[in-house]
C-alpha cells in the first residue's frame, strides 16, 4: 500500500471515530439551547426546538420533560400533563415527571389528584424536601394552611436554607392574620304545598374554627307547614387530625315537634384507607313524634386515576312505631364525579331505597320504595 493511500484510510478512520462524539455534541447544543430558551421565559421557541429534537429521537426523556415544563410555564396545562404521563407511561417511577405532573395538577386547581401523586412519592422519598415543600404549596392553594404549615416546617428540619419553604411560612402567617376563623350562614325558603297553604322555612348557624384541628357548628331551624309551627337546635363538633381522617358527631333537640324529629344524635367516622380510598361508617338515632328509628351508614369513596371519584353508600334504618310494629328498610347510592378542578365537577348517581310509615291497615305498617 503507498503512502498516499495509507494517510487517506487513516483519515477515513479518524473521521469515523469521531462521527458519534461530533452527532452527539451537536444534540447535546441544540438540548442545551432549548434549555436556556425555557430558563429565559422564551417557551414558544424553547417548545418549537424541542419537538424537533423529539422527531428525531423520540424516547429522548430529557427533551419530554422540558417539553412538558415549557408547555406547563407557558399556560398549556393539558399539554404539560399530557408529556408528563408519556414519560411515566415508559418509566412510571421518573420522579422528576412525577413532581412536574404533581405541580400541573396543582396549577390547574386539581388539588386532590395533586396530593395523591406527592403522597406516593412521600413515601418513598420522606427525606426530599422538594416532595415536602410542594406538598406544603398544594395544601396553602387549597385552603388549608394548617397543613401547609406542618409541610413547611417539615421541609426546613431537611433543607434548612430552603427559601420556597420559608416564603410558604410568611404566607401562611399573612392568611391567619386575615382568615374569617367564623362563619355564619342564613337562609330562607318558601314551600309551595299543593293543595294546602304555602309554607316557609327560616335558618341560622355559626361554624367555629378558631381552635386548630376543630370545628364547632351551632344551628336554629324554624318551620311552618300545614298551620304548624316548630323550632329545632343543633349543636356540633367536627374533629380533624393531621392524617386526613374526620370525627363529626351532632345532637338536635325540637320538642312537641310534629315534622322536625324531637331529639336526634348522629356520628360520622371518616378515615383515609389508602391514597386514593376512604372510608366512612356512621348511625343516627332520631325519636319523632310517631316512632323511634335507627340507621347505620357505610360508604366507601375511590378517587380514580384521571380526576373521576366513585362514591358508594348503604343506609339500613329500623324504625318501631309507638302505635306498634316495625319496619326494616335500606337504601344506596352509587355516585360517579369528575372534577375538572377541586371547585368545578360534574356528577351522575343512581340511588334506590325504601322508607316505612304508619297507615289504617291491618298491620298498619306501609312500605315506599323510590
Amino acid at each position: 500500500m503507498t503512502r498516499r493511500k495509507l494517510r487517506a484510510c487513516s483519515v477515513l478512520l479518524c473521521l469515523f471515530l469521531l462521527a458519534p462524539p461530533l452527532l452527539d455534541a451537536d444534540g447535546g447544543g441544540e438540548m442545551d439551547r432549548a434549555v436556556a430558551l425555557v430558563r429565559s421565559g422564551e417557551y414558544t421557541a424553547a417548545a418549537d426546538l424541542l419537538r424537533e429534537i423529539l422527531e428525531t429521537d423520540p424516547g429522548n426523556r430529557e427533551a419530554r420533560i422540558w417539553l412538558a415544563r415549557a408547555l406547563s410555564f407557558s399556560g398549556d396545562f393539558a399539554g404539560g400533563e399530557r408529556e408528563y404521563r408519556t414519560v411515566l407511561s415508559t418509566v412510571p417511577g421518573d420522579v422528576e415527571a412525577r413532581i412536574g405532573l404533581a405541580d400541573v395538577l396543582a396549577w390547574q386547581k386539581r388539588y386532590r389528584e395533586a396530593v395523591l401523586v406527592l403522597s406516593e412519592l412521600a413515601k418513598e422519598r420522606p427525606d426530599d424536601p422538594e416532595v415536602w415543600v410542594r406538598k406544603g404549596k398544594v395544601a396553602l392553594w387549597d385552603g388549608n394552611p394548617e397543613e401547609a404549615k406542618r409541610h413547611f416546617d417539615r421541609t426546613l428540619s431537611l433543607d434548612p436554607e430552603n427559601e420556597e419553604a420559608r416564603k410558604g411560612l410568611e404566607l401562611v402567617a399573612a392568611k391567619a392574620a386575615r382568615a374569617y376563623r367564623r362563619e355564619a350562614e342564613a337562609g330562607v325558603a318558601h314551600l309551595r304545598i299543593r293543595r294546602s297553604t304555602p309554607g316557609s322555612q327560616v335558618h341560622a348557624a355559626i361554624r367555629d374554627r378558631s381552635v386548630p384541628g376543630w370545628e364547632f357548628l351551632g344551628r336554629i331551624d324554624y318551620l311552618h307547614r300545614f298551620g304548624k309551627d316548630e323550632g329545632r337546635g343543633t349543636a356540633g363538633v367536627t374533629r380533624k387530625w393531621d392524617g386526613g381522617g374526620s370525627l363529626r358527631v351532632e345532637g338536635g333537640i325540637s320538642p312537641d315537634a310534629e315534622v322536625f324529629s324531637r331529639a336526634s344524635g348522629e356520628a360520622e367516622l371518616a378515615w383515609p384507607l389508602s391514597d386514593r380510598l376512604v372510608g366512612y361508617a356512621g348511625g343516627k338515632y332520631a325519636n319523632y313524634s310517631v316512632a323511634d328509628a335507627w340507621n347505620a351508614v357505610g360508604a366507601l369513596e375511590w378517587y380514580i386515576r384521571g380526576g373521576n371519584a366513585l362514591f358508594a353508600r348503604y343506609i339500613l334504618m329500623r324504625t318501631e312505631f309507638d302505635s306498634g310494629g316495625s319496619s326494616t328498610d335500606g337504601s344506596w347510592m352509587a355516585k360517579l364525579t369528575h372534577f375538572f378542578t377541586d371547585d368545578d365537577r360534574l356528577w351522575v348517581y343512581y340511588s334506590r331505597g325504601t322508607e316505612g310509615y304508619t297507615t289504617g291497615t291491618a298491620d298498619q305498617i306501609g312500605n315506599i320504595s323510590s
